[in-house]
Order: C-alpha cells, then structure tokens, then sequence
C-alpha cells in the first residue's frame, strides 16, 4: 500500500495536524500531535519535536506518513470511531504548504536532467 510522502518541515506537519482537527474536532490537540509522531515513525512527540525544529523550514527531507500507524496511536489514546479507508483518503487530499522541492532546487534537478546537446563540447 502506497502512503503520502511529504516535506519534513513545521509548516507541512501543521497543515496535517489542522487538516486532521478540522475532520475529527472531538481528539485532543495533544493526541494529534503523539499520532502524527508514531505516523512519522516517532515513538512520542517529544522525540519528533527537536527533530522538527532542527530541519526548520529549509529542509530537503522527504517523510513517509502511514496512516494506519496514527489509527493506531489514536487507538492507544481511546479513539476506536475512526474509520481507516475515510483517514487515509484524508492523508492522500491535504494540500501541504511545503512541496518537494523549492524553485531553486527543482531549477537544479531540471538543468541536470536536461541531456547534452549533440554539437556541443
């Protein structure tokens, strides 16, 4: 099963966590923020917290977010009423802030996936 591959900046997990309480408004702010950790493969928040301040917004690191694995964060928390087919059509449609690549990197991958002109030196 494929999963949402996302940019690890703050930006992009916030627009997840604001995503995530505008579909499921009754699960606490503190509870999204330990599953969106264990969907990132973090054992707690606080362990993805430094982790997240540390890449800043400049980073080029490319996360892997499982949406069972947060189903089942919010499991241990005491939510048993999400549906798993409706959360991961939710993974798939949010819009994140922070693409792959910014306009200076994707000019670079651009320029060197450009082939060689056959005349030139």
């Amino acid at each position: 099963m494929l999963h949402p591959q996302v940019r690890f900046s703050p930006s992009n997990i916030a627009a997840l966590k604001k995503s995530l309480r505008d579909h499921y408004p009754h699960i606490k702010s503190s509870h999204f923020d330990e599953a969106i950790a264990a969907s990132l493969g973090f054992k707690s928040y606080a362990a993805l917290r430094p982790a997240l301040l540390q890449v800043g917004s400049h980073a080029r690191l490319i996360v892997v977010t499982d949406h069972m694995l947060l189903l089942l964060r919010l499991e241990e928390l005491g939510y048993r009423d999400i549906d798993a087919g409706n959360l991961r059509q939710l993974m798939w449609s949010i819009a994140f802030p922070d693409s792959w690549y910014d306009h200076h990197l994707e000019k670079a991958v651009t320029k060197r996936r450009r082939p060689t002109a056959a005349n030139s030196q």
